[in-house]
């Protein structure tokens, strides 16, 4: 059998969904047919439509996550939760939505032996990655998350959202070392970090973190990001988001087919990615 997958974006030339996608494939017995649909914003409703008569399922990427929900015919928990969705199921003529980018990064960790269980969280963010892993985190088992965020209203909105496991309070420097102290897990989920835009003025925030503590940068795009570094010179583990998309797939294939890859065959990705 032949799944008809693709990705809608506006600008995405190097995905490593493709890879990640006909890898699945293989693995589960499927062939799979995947189209990068780059488009405008005033031709997102036609391509949509189309997608809708000849796709089996679509992954959707910035700037159209949020956008996408207006064409849901029903959407999963985790797109009501997090306000937005990343991978569209297309059956019965109808487009059921579903956020998988935090379940990608919890099942990321988990494959490295992780658990969320009974931890503390400090989470720097509170934009759409940052609440679809706030939501993961919520069903994770955490006994709590500090959100630090610079926008009081993004902040505001994904406390209110999630409930009382999550508080708020302002991204600066006091509030930082204030909140990563005694913490199992630090994550940035922020723009902090990315090419061209601030990173972290002081990072010595890190040492306040519990001796086995574990940090995680969504960021992966850019090599010189500080956080990573900074942690690893601390002997603390440090991870970043380069196979978050490809761990996401693996809730994608299972919502598009009915069946899961196999940890191993994830973990043999992930080690190809990461290394790449």
């Amino acid at each position: 059998m032949t799944y008809r997958l693709a990705l809608l974006a506006k600008d995405i030339h190097n995905s490593v969904l493709p890879k990640t996608y006909d890898f699945f494939g293989k693995c589960l017995g499927f062939d799979v047919d995947f189209e990068i649909f780059n488009v405008e914003p005033e031709e997102l409703e036609t391509t949509v439509k189309k997608m809708k008569r000849t796709l089996d399922g679509f992954t959707v990427t910035m700037p159209y996550k949020v956008k996408i929900i207006e064409y849901c015919d029903e959407l999963d928990v985790s797109a009501e939760k997090c306000g937005s969705a990343n991978t569209i199921l297309v059956k019965d003529g109808r487009l059921i939505g579903y956020n998988t980018d935090g379940w990608g990064m919890i099942k990321c960790l988990q494959l490295k032996g992780h658990s969320f269980q009974k931890k503390k969280v400090t989470l720097v963010g509170a934009g759409g990655v940052a609440r679809s892993i706030a939501y993961q985190l919520s069903i994770n088992g955490v006994t709590g998350v500090d959100v630090l965020n610079v926008f009081e209203n993004e902040t505001e909105a994904l406390v209110s959202k999630m409930g009382p496991l999550f508080t708020g309070h302002m991204l600066n420097t006091e509030n930082l070392y204030a909140y990563a102290k005694d913490k199992d897990v630090f994550i940035n989920a922020s723009i902090l970090g990315q090419v061209g835009y601030e990173d972290y003025a002081d990072l010595d925030f890190l040492d306040e973190l519990k001796r086995d503590a574990l940090v995680f940068d969504v960021n992966y795009s850019n090599p010189d990001a500080k956080l990573p570094a900074a942690a690893r010179a601390k002997g603390i583990r440090s991870y970043v988001g380069k196979a978050m998309s490809s761990c996401q797939g693996i809730r994608a294939m299972e919502i598009w087919t009915g069946q899961a890859p196999s940890d191993q065959d994830a973990m043999e990705l992930v080690a190809e990615v990461e290394s790449a």
